[in-house]
């Protein structure tokens, strides 16, 4: 019996065509936890800030699973998992973006900011459709709790920077950027941190997503799902392939596992 689902926001959640969430993933939602199942959002997005956030104004859920991990809180905004990068590794990350001239989204707890704006960082935006962040300098970056760095980089200049890195990873769900977490970090994290405290075993939780940042939680839930256009890597992770959210993937699950 499933008891906790975690769902991821863009192309999950959302539909692809008008980046918001379709009326069947909303009943579908609701209906769930009425039943008494917890329902989570697990996305690489930063919640806490209105402008990532906002999708996800007004729709009732138990819990955020946010920066892939990285910070866990409950609808009080009681914080019950973060974790940071490592010092080193965001100053190895800034100074290859001044060396081979990239863009980077720095997140901190409450905050979000560009270090500058490019070609990548304005094909990102029109692709999730949400404002620009501040741009700002993240000068002393370093001595603040950064929780994850996001490089406006193809799949050729990440591959300069991962040997790079000390005591973090990257992962990525679209082309025009990616995103530097801990090694020890990840959606599967943030899921079991939310799990522990909901007392709830992870056979008992399905996890939801269709890109590389969702591989960890579909791998370690006990049925994860891919849905909608996914690459298969992330097929090979899952228990099971749902129809895209366009397609009300989300109520489609959710009645194929009982869960409404």
């Amino acid at each position: 019996m499933i008891k906790a689902v975690f769902c991821d926001v863009d192309n999950t959640l959302t539909s692809s065509k008008t980046r918001t969430i379709p009326a069947s993933a909303l009943e579908a939602i609701h209906k769930a936890r009425k039943n008494g199942v917890k329902v989570f959002a697990a996305t690489g997005r930063h919640t806490r800030t209105y402008e990532e956030g906002k999708i996800l104004q007004g729709i009732a859920l138990d819990g955020y699973v946010a920066v892939n991990g990285q910070l866990c809180y409950l609808p009080d905004d009681t914080i019950i998992h973060k974790a940071v990068l490592d010092p080193q590794d965001v100053i190895v990350v800034l100074r290859l973006a001044k060396e081979l001239n990239f863009a980077c989204c720095l997140v901190e707890t409450d905050m979000i900011y560009l270090t500058a704006i490019d070609e990548n960082v304005r094909s990102f935006h029109e692709m999730i459709k949400i404002p620009f962040p501040v741009v700002a300098s993240a000068e002393g970056a370093e001595h603040r709790d950064v929780l994850s760095v996001a490089p406006y980089i193809d799949y050729e200049t990440e591959e300069l920077i991962t040997p790079h890195l000390r005591n973090s990873e990257i992962v990525r769900f679209n082309p025009f950027n990616c995103d530097v977490i801990p090694r020890q970090g990840g959606k599967d994290v943030g899921m079991q941190a939310m799990l522990d405290y909901f007392d709830v075993p992870i056979e008992q939780a399905m996890a939801i997503g269709d890109g590389q940042n969702d591989i960890s939680m579909l791998k370690a839930a006990g049925v994860g799902v891919a849905i909608g256009q996914c690459s298969p890597e992330v097929m090979a992770a899952a228990d099971y392939h749902a129809p895209g959210a366009d397609e009300n993937g989300i109520r489609h699950t959710f009645e194929k596992f009982g869960i409404i």
